[in-house]
């Protein structure tokens, strides 16, 4: 079955439309259907904040089946932090709606002249005025649209940080679900779409239902014994924060040393013991989005991994309910926690080094830092240097590059790679820009990693088999966002094997594929990315991270003397991808996976 596609011009009106049947045998969907539309479709002088550049939402073959942990989507575009294809994905319920509304993809170009909203009914399709939404955050923007449409509607949506063009917006669906990392936010806000409402039709059978309720059962039986999956239904990412510490890849004052606040120890458990609701998908057997009681009668998302490692370690706040606060805050202003506090932790060490003449900031100040992310959902006469993000604000201070936590312009998360190995070759090397997400590997966090992964030393700082295995992730997370199975349940939890993601697959598409072939479709929308940012990102996509976590080890803690060993490992790492040595793809191997250049 070809994949539907829906086409809004937001100046000219909308088009139906299918794609070639060879992207869904190539392709499968979801974010293989981007980046094939990215690449055969964007003009490549295409500037990100263009009218002409394309923002493309995508749900799997999965969703809106009614299969758990089915609902989300990917979204991608140009991304103005890059120049190369930006990503988020986001969990939910959304994509199932786009699915079961009749369609596959949703792609959006152009700029409306004023705010509007698109209305996707089935077959009726509407763009409205927005104007009325404009300064309403994601929570409120999602529950008026649900009081004006109904409440069998869901609402993907910008906050006022969106509309005011900061550069690390999201785009957040149903007032819960995050769309990370950053980057397309700033681009529906500049197209002037406020929100995506869409409302639920009938669920979509899958050319093989039992193949599909078979693979189902058994990961759900893997979940209900498995342990990590019981601490991740606990608390959500923030599980991984011992662990993280425990390898030394908690660090301070943005990286500096490994000086850090105390709370820290016992913010694993604290947060767990704070959780007031499940704000999971439906009929998902390992929920891992949290709520926690804010204040009497109102609820706010739980913090996870990112936002405690970002805002607590990296910046340097102490308090919970701080952390509590800037979730919520992140959440409903839309903002990426993980690019937010980069910026903020960046911009700390810049007035601390007098780099910035303006000390608004300093190391752990819980009311400068709160005052600065609230000043970012709103517009700026004079625009304020931390909505620039963290890849354009280096170009501000001088020789502050060498300590800005970003790789092609895209904000580091705040593991620190010279803990992880794996981490730091995902982040080095990700065509996304310096985001490990892009492949999803924690494994080296996860006490007993799957049986199924390739074979590596038992070391934590060994580097023999690291690559073999961030490839494997890269292969793995890309089926499946092509699939539309949730990458937390694949990859954060490893509850699901090859052969279930093979069974899910083929039930979803009905094209009959060996597990070869599967990886192989992996691998195709890989280099296509990677050809992407190869040619058309700024800074030349280089392969490397910034000098501080590049030459200048930690000198104390588990991590202390360690550096990514990058000159052989990314040698090895082009090679097995069939690229030459400067990390293009080659012209043989684009011919062996059947991609065009």
């Amino acid at each position: 079955m070809a994949l539907r596609t829906l086409t809004i011009d937001l100046e000219r009106g909308h088009a139906r439309q299918q794609l070639p049947a060879t992207v869904e045998r190539d392709y499968l969907g979801g974010r293989g259907a981007v980046a094939w539309l990215l690449w055969h479709h964007l003009p490549p002088e295409t500037p990100p904040m263009a009218p002409e550049n394309l923002l493309i939402f995508a749900a799997g073959p999965l969703a809106g089946t009614g299969a758990f942990a089915t609902g989300g989507f990917v979204v991608g575009t140009r991304s103005p932090l890059t120049g190369a294809i930006g990503y988020s994905w986001a969990q939910g319920h959304w994509g199932a709606a786009l699915r079961q509304a009749g369609y596959d993809v949703l792609v959006v170009r152009g700029q409306a002249p004023d705010w509007v909203y698109l209305f996707i009914d089935g077959n009726q399709v509407r763009m409205r005025p927005a104007t009325h939404l404009v300064g309403y955050d994601t929570v409120a923007t999602a529950a008026a649209l649900r009081a004006e449409l109904g409440n069998d509607v869901v609402v993907a949506c910008l906050g006022p940080a969106g509309e005011a063009e900061v550069a690390y917006a999201s785009i957040v669906a149903e007032g819960r679900y995050m769309a990370e990392p950053a980057g397309t936010g700033v681009v529906m806000g500049a197209k002037k779409l406020k929100a995506i409402a869409i409302r639920h039709g009938t669920p979509v059978m899958p050319p093989d239902p039992r193949r599909l309720a078979a693979a189902l059962d058994s990961i759900r039986h893997r979940v209900e014994t498995s342990p990590l999956a019981a601490d991740l239904t606990r608390s959500g990412s923030a599980y991984f924060l011992d662990h993280a510490k425990t390898h030394g890849a908690l660090t301070a004052h943005n990286g500096r040393d490994n000086d850090l606040p105390p709370s820290l120890a016992t913010a694993r458990e604290e947060l767990a013991q704070r959780r007031t609701g499940n704000w999971g998908c439906a009929g998902c057997p390992m929920p891992c989005y949290f709520a926690t009681q804010l204040r009497p009668g109102e609820q706010a998302p739980l913090p996870g991994l990112e936002l405690v490692a970002g805002f607590g370690a990296r910046c340097g706040l102490t308090s919970l309910d701080t952390l509590t606060h800037l979730a919520d805050r992140c959440l409903r202003l839309g903002l990426d926690p993980a690019a937010t506090s980069a910026a903020v932790a960046f911009l700390m060490e810049c007035q601390a080094d007098q780099l910035s003449r303006t000390p608004t900031l300093p190391w752990g100040d819980a009311d400068a830092v709160i005052a600065a992310v609230e000043r970012l959902g709103a517009r700026q006469e004079k625009r304020d240097v931390l909505s620039l993000g963290v890849g354009e604000m280096q170009e501000i201070f001088w020789g502050s590059s060498a300590f800005a936590p970003q790789v092609k312009g895209l904000a580091m998360p705040a593991l620190d790679p010279r803990a992880l190995p794996e981490v730091a070759l995902a982040m080095a090397t990700a065509p996304i820009g310096g985001d490990y997400r892009y492949a999803m590997t924690y494994e080296e966090l996860v006490p007993e990693p799957p049986a199924w992964l390739p074979d590596e030393p038992t070391h934590p700082q060994g580097v023999k088999g690291k690559l073999v295995r961030l490839i494997w992730h890269e292969r793995f997370a890309a089926v499946l966002d092509a699939v539309g199975m949730c990458r937390r349940l694949g990859l954060m939890g490893y509850q699901i094997a090859p052969g279930e993601l093979l069974a899910l697959t083929t039930a979803a598409t009905g094209i009959a594929l060996s597990g070869t072939e599967m990886a192989r479709s992996g691998e195709r929308i890989i280099t296509l990315e990677r050809l992407f940012a190869r040619r058309y990102a700024d800074n030349g996509a280089r392969d490397e991270l910034p000098t501080r976590w590049r030459k200048e080890p930690l000198t104390t803690g588990r991590a202390a003397s360690h550096l990514p060993q990058f000159a052989d490992l990314i040698k090895e790492y082009y090679r097995r991808h069939g690229w030459n040595l400067e990390g293009d793809p080659t012209p043989e191997r684009l011919a062996e996976l059947g991609v065009k250049p």
